[in-house]
């Protein structure tokens, strides 16, 4: 967490005077849980990983179309993908 904070920063990604906040003590850390939860929460991830697979796909097919009319160029794109934050599920079985 704090390596990535601070290759976040190295970056320019965050500002430089950013702070890394404290872990909710609520929130039990990844050496923390056990070897089952720890199963269950990489199965998480990897059902996430495969959503934003899919969600790029499909965002790279608009801008293929985009590129076949001739309007990409002349073309104003927000993009936001939200996925409501950190999510607590799972933290006590499902």
């Amino acid at each position: 967490r704090n390596v990535t904070f601070q290759k976040q920063k190295s970056m320019g990604w965050i500002p430089q005077n950013s702070e890394l906040t404290p872990i909710d003590p609520k929130m039990q850390k990844w050496s923390e849980i056990s070897e089952v939860e720890r199963e269950f929460q990489l199965r998480l991830a990897e059902v996430y990983a495969g959503f934003l697979e899919h969600t790029d796909t499909q965002h790279g097919k608009i801008l293929d179309q985009l590129e076949r009319q001739g309007i990409v160029n002349n073309t104003f794109i927000i993009y936001i993908l939200a996925d409501n934050g950190a999510s607590a599920e799972g933290i006590h079985g499902t």
